[in-house]
């Protein structure tokens, strides 16, 4: 937990370098937040009869997915530092260290996520509450069943984000990869656009990939979607997703490692 703590600060002390750059993902933040909001109020009051929730949980889908998506941020996470330190040669620094390499990576991404939280989504999202009518999970089974979806959605995307990561030791450059990445991360993780939206045999794709597990899941059980025994067993499906890749990630860095070699002097 020392060891932890210790990459968890450096993770903040990164995510907090610099004040520009805080003040203008605060702007984005509340830019996105209010955008979502607007436009799910505007597409419910066209034809409510299309929404499979109440409007005040449509909106709070459209805020929360926003927040969700600033506190994950799968579009800059443990694959864009690897590939950064694979690419400039500091790789090594990581990889001296007698500490497991996945390890390290968690712990520095986690703590960079948990200075997003606190400094520039919980603010924004109290604001967001206090000014706008947005529901919070119909109960106490939900409200807390959203946050272990919430944690189990973070480690599946730690694990394909690392994946993906891993690739660079072999490739040095993953511009091709992380769009495709990226892309089949919108298209398929319902953190904008609800799966229940996606015809029958789109949301059949969906459900054979891990991606719908970090957003779609979390938030589904946040409106009251996702219910009875239905939340249990997507709860279940996410623990099964969070083991499998964990030992991927686990797998592919030893095998990678194995076959590393380091020139230099």
């Amino acid at each position: 937990m020392r060891v932890m703590m210790g990459f968890i600060r450096q993770g903040i002390h990164v995510a907090t370098s610099y004040s520009v750059a805080y003040w203008m993902q605060l702007l984005n933040v509340f830019i996105k937040m209010y955008a979502f909001y607007a436009l799910w109020a505007v597409l419910y009051d066209q034809s409510p009869i299309t929404f499979p929730v109440e409007r005040r949980y449509m909106l709070a889908y459209g805020v929360v997915g926003v927040i969700l998506g600033e506190v994950l941020g799968w579009w800059d996470g443990p694959h864009f530092y690897i590939v950064g330190q694979v690419r400039r040669g500091t790789i090594t620094a990581d990889l001296i260290r007698p500490v497991y390499f996945p390890f390290q990576v968690f712990s520095r991404c986690l703590g960079e996520k948990l200075a997003v939280f606190g400094m520039n989504v919980l603010p924004v999202a109290i604001i967001a509450y206090l000014t706008l009518p947005i529901a919070l999970p119909p109960t106490w089974i939900h409200a807390l069943a959203f946050c272990f979806s919430f944690a189990l959605g973070y480690i599946i995307l730690f694990g394909t984000n690392f994946l993906v990561g891993i690739l660079s030791f072999r490739t040095l450059n993953l511009w091709g990869i992380q769009h495709t990445y990226h892309g089949l991360m919108m298209m398929f993780s319902g953190m904008w656009i609800p799966l229940w939206f996606y015809p029958d045999w789109l949301r059949a794709v969906t459900d054979i990939l891990p991606f719908r597990a970090v957003f779609f899941t979390p938030l589904a059980i946040y409106v009251g979607h996702t219910t009875g025994s239905a939340l249990w067993l997507s709860i279940g499906q996410q623990t099964v997703w969070a083991i499998v890749l964990m030992g991927l990630c686990h797998i592919t860095w030893v095998r990678t490692d194995r076959h590393l070699v380091v020139q230099g002097g």
